[in-house]
């Protein structure tokens, strides 16, 4: 686990392509996609969202979206960081958390 930083509460750490149970988890919620307009009931949508967004945006602008983690006992609770968006040449600040947090 590659922890990017810590708060009194959360470790926030940089995702890998074994954390699609993690996305898909979260994003079949509705609630949680309810403004997003992506909601996943499949695995594989989860890993192409990694693959294809989350992990290149590391390697291409040395910033995304970190994975989060409770620090008592490591439960994942969402992710947030900045998000780049080509076709408004803009960075966006990403975040979604499960509903209980």
């Amino acid at each position: 686990m590659k922890v990017v930083f810590e708060s009194k509460r959360s470790l926030f750490r940089l995702f890998t392509i074994d954390d699609a149970a993690l996305i898909l988890e979260l994003n079949k919620d509705p609630e949680v996609t309810q403004f997003t307009l992506n909601p996943m009931v499949e695995l594989t949508q989860a890993s192409r969202v990694l693959m294809d967004v989350i992990l290149p945006q590391y390697r291409l602008y040395n910033f995304g979206c970190w994975a989060v983690h409770l620090k008592t006992n490591n439960s994942f609770i969402g992710w947030c960081g900045l998000k780049y968006r080509l076709q408004n040449d803009e960075i966006d600040l990403d975040y979604r958390y499960k509903k209980t947090f």
